[in-house]
């Protein structure tokens, strides 16, 4: 949702734990909604998107490093 996304996908989820799960999906991402202070999905929507920023090169740089940073050479 944070990076833009208006749907998630939760077939597999719903298959293993029942439409039950719901309502501990609901009950988590509500607490994580209240603990990081957004108020509603809408504005979750896009929060962490390149567009979001006011300087999207920034953006880009700091991501890339990040890539770099957290790579490994297999052995």
């Amino acid at each position: 949702m944070m990076a833009g996304a208006k749907v998630a996908m939760m077939t597999s989820a719903l298959l293993k734990n029942g439409i039950e799960h719901l309502a501990t999906v609901r009950a988590e991402l509500t607490a994580w909604m209240e603990e990081h202070e957004y108020e509603s999905i809408q504005q979750m929507q896009g929060s962490m998107s390149q567009r979001s920023v006011a300087n999207p090169n920034a953006f880009l740089r700091a991501n890339y490093l990040k890539v770099l940073s957290s790579y490994a050479l297999s052995q």
